[in-house]
């Protein structure tokens, strides 16, 4: 689990840190203010990750079931955070949503990867 949560981070900071630098100095002017909501909401996805494999783990489930679970949670929390964001600032969406796409796309293969191997091993 800890190497799930290092490898989580990292790719999450190098996103973070690609899409400031990306977006700043390529296309300031499609820079969106609330750029720090993304990797704030992956953040926040990693703590229900580990709460929900916990949980999962003391219930004595089948792995295979938290990994559905959280996909499914996943996919609800994101949509959810897109409608709030386009209701709420209702500009720079083409560009957030792209990001947020990327963003969750990388973190999705980083996550698939790791859980492979998590299942290899058990």
């Amino acid at each position: 689990m800890k190497k799930l949560i290092l490898t989580y981070l990292t790719v999450l900071s190098v996103l973070t840190i690609a899409a400031v630098l990306s977006l700043r100095t390529v296309w300031p002017e499609q820079y969106p203010s609330l750029l720090f909501i993304i990797p704030l909401f992956f953040a926040v996805m990693l703590g229900v990750m580990i709460w929900l494999k916990r949980s999962n783990e003391r219930k004595g489930k089948d792995r295979s079931l938290f990994f559905l679970t959280y996909r499914v949670v996943k996919i609800l929390l994101a949509i959810v955070m897109l409608v709030v964001y386009f209701t709420a600032v209702g500009t720079q969406l083409l560009p957030f949503s792209v990001v947020f796409m990327i963003y969750y796309m990388c973190l999705s293969a980083v996550e698939t990867v790791l859980f492979m191997k998590g299942e290899k091993k058990s």
